[in-house]
């Protein structure tokens, strides 16, 4: 059970308001800010607005979640898996609090200046992660964190595919596809099947471009696949 006192974590929109930071997973942190837990529960308040969300939609992902945390374990940029519950689909995480988001969104905070090496730390990112012979869909700002020292690490790997098993049937994914992502889906969408190559290499190309200052994706494209 998770203690009344942690508190939920959600992402600055742009005006400064508090938003949910994804679709599946409710995120609460601990009082210190160091540990973040997932919650998979389609029923979970925090998804209230979400009524597409199905149990086997959540499932589906939670397994998915997992897996790729665990895979990828090894590198410096995947936060420390601390537990996992199995029955209640709850995942326990290292955690700090110094997101991309909060930073590009916060009055008097300059990324650059804080963080000058934050691009090579994503392409770093990108790159182990392309070499391992994956790709990894979830890469907004809050997305990302710095840890103490100053260590980029990624959050929701629930996104993450196998280049080699790259298809996923659209039927599987449907209460996850919100109005702004339609388009991404139908432009990658083969037969039925969503071709995660296409939705990722789009990703990278144009659909980051509102997301973050001064987008660096197009050139990491360019210096992955080019």
């Amino acid at each position: 059970m998770i203690p009344t006192d942690w508190k939920y974590l959600y992402k600055i929109a742009r005006g400064g308001s508090p938003h949910t930071t994804n679709m599946l997973y409710t995120p609460m942190v601990n009082p210190e800010e160091t540990v973040m837990c997932l919650i998979y529960d389609e029923t979970h308040e925090y998804q209230k607005d979400n009524s597409e969300l199905t149990k086997d939609l959540v499932d589906f992902f939670f397994e998915r979640e997992v897996k790729y945390l665990e895979t990828f374990q090894s590198y410096k940029w995947a936060p420390k898996l601390l537990d996992i519950d199995y029955v209640s689909r709850t995942i326990f995480t290292e955690f700090y609090p110094n997101t991309i988001n909060r930073i590009l969104l916060t009055p008097d905070r300059n990324l650059d200046l804080e963080y000058p090496n934050w691009k090579n730390q994503i392409f770093s990112t990108l790159k182990d992660i392309d070499q391992a012979g994956y790709y990894k869909m979830a890469l907004y700002p809050h997305c990302f964190f710095f840890d103490k020292h100053s260590q980029l690490k990624t959050i929701d790997f629930y996104s993450c595919v196998e280049k080699d098993n790259c298809l996923i049937p659209r039927s599987k994914l449907e209460g996850l596809i919100g109005g702004d992502s339609t388009g991404r889906f139908d432009n990658a969408t083969i037969d039925g099947n969503v071709d995660f190559e296409i939705f990722f290499k789009t990703t990278l190309q144009t659909h980051l471009a509102q997301r973050w200052p001064d987008n660096p994706f197009p050139d990491f494209y360019k210096r992955l696949y080019d």
